[in-house]
Parts: structure tokens; C-alpha cells; sequence
């Protein structure tokens, strides 16, 4: 897994513990684990760690993953919005890149609320990643920065990893909404009490090319406290 042997494993380190601490043993989950990235730092921060992804294959990577990190990690294979614990049982929700698909975005942030104790916390890392689908402006500046980013010698890999068509994502309902101002909002009405943005943290977790190609689409952290 590329991320644990380059700077971005420090930088993405520096961002949990700025928001969210080191573990002491609490319980937190890794919502759309993906390959296990986020789990094994947590872990590493001495977090119980659940993780968990909807896809077996994702799921599968992740503890091909964890198994070579050797840390602890549980596997829970679940919908972000449909997660089989009990209530108030979680010190931490932990999400990155995980909620732009999502069919049900209002139903996951009111799911995490129910699963986290008082006072616990939700730190989410997302960006518009489709939103440039539905707006043609923010299309046009993807689409420079983009021509951009290539000229300076990044390797146009987007049609390869891309993990679904732009017909589908382009009906998901966050593909319709600015963010983190949506999340904002989401979490004020879910009940969330004290909620902190970062609106561009790609200086942080990107290289110099990354920077340029998502400058349309910065990184974001939002992180909510019940």
C-alpha cells in the first residue's frame, strides 16, 4: 500500500491526532475502509479499530493489508448508513472518501450519531469529487487544471481507476452539493454540537502535481462532535 511508505502516511497521521487524538484504547471505526489506509494508522494510535466497506473485495485488500502492517483490526462488512453495533457504543467515526457515492448521505450521518457516544466524534476527509458532473463552471476548471497538471507531467490515470461512470455518479445527491457546506449542515440537523471545517487541506495530503490537478476540488476535513 503506496500511502504507508511515502510522506502522506505522516501528514494523514498528524490530521487524526490533530482532531480526534490518540486512541488510549477507544473504540473507533473506519467507515469505507477501502485499503485499510486509515484502520492501520489508527491502529497505530492505539485505537480499537473496526473497519468497515460494503465490497468483499475491498474488504478482502484491506485485511491483506493489515495482516502485513500486524496490527489488530476488525472487519465488518456494511453500508455507512446501515451498520449492525449497538447504539452509543463508538468513541470515533473516522470516513475518508467515502460518502460521494452514497445513496443515502442524510441516513449515514444520522446512523453515526446514533452509534457514538457523548461526546464522540465524526472526522471526515472528502472532496467535490463529482460535483464538476452537474455544474458546468467547476467542470471547465477541472478541465484546465486537468491540461495543466498533465503538461507539468502527471500521468493521466483517471479512465483506469475511475470506479464508476460518470452517468452514475453524476445522479448521486452529492453530486448536486457544495461541500463541506452541505456536511455542515447535515450534521447541525442531525445534532451534532460542535463542528470544526477545514476547507483545504490538499497542501497537506497531496504532492505538487495532486495540488495542481484537484485545485478546483480541494481536500476538506469536517470534524463533529455529539
Amino acid at each position: 500500500m503506496a500511502d504507508l511508505t511515502c510522506p502522506k502516511k505522516e501528514a494523514w497521521e498528524s490530521l487524526l491526532i490533530k482532531y480526534v487524538g490518540r486512541g488510549g484504547n477507544l473504540q473507533v471505526l473506519d467507515v469505507g475502509t477501502g485499503d485499510g489506509f486509515l484502520a492501520i494508522l489508527l491502529a497505530g494510535l492505539d485505537y480499537s479499530v473496526t473497519a468497515i466497506d460494503p465490497h468483499p473485495d475491498r474488504l478482502e485488500q484491506a485485511r491483506k493489508n493489515v495482516e502485513a502492517s500486524g496490527k489488530n483490526i476488525r472487519f465488518l462488512k456494511a453500508e455507512a448508513h446501515a451498520i449492525d453495533l449497538p447504539n452509543e457504543s463508538v468513541d470515533v467515526i473516522v470516513s475518508r472518501n467515502a460518502m460521494g457515492l452514497s445513496l443515502h448521505p442524510k441516513e449515514v450521518y444520522q446512523e453515526w450519531f446514533r452509534l457514538l457516544k457523548p461526546a464522540g466524534k465524526v472526522l471526515v476527509f472528502d472532496s467535490n469529487w463529482y460535483l464538476g458532473l452537474n455544474n458546468p463552471e467547476l467542470k471547465r476548471q477541472c478541465d484546465k487544471y486537468r491540461r495543466l497538471a498533465i503538461k507539468k507531467g502527471y500521468q493521466d490515470k483517471i479512465i483506469s481507476k475511475q470506479p464508476v461512470s460518470d452517468a452514475i455518479a453524476r445522479k448521486m445527491p452529492l453530486s448536486h452539493e457544495r461541500r463541506p457546506l452541505w456536511d455542515h449542515g447535515a450534521f447541525r440537523r442531525c445534532g451534532f454540537q460542535e463542528i470544526e471545517v477545514e476547507e483545504n487541506i490538499s497542501s497537506l495530503v497531496f504532492n505538487e502535481l495532486e495540488q495542481i490537478l484537484y485545485h478546483p476540488t480541494p481536500m476538506f476535513a469536517i470534524c463533529a462532535k455529539k
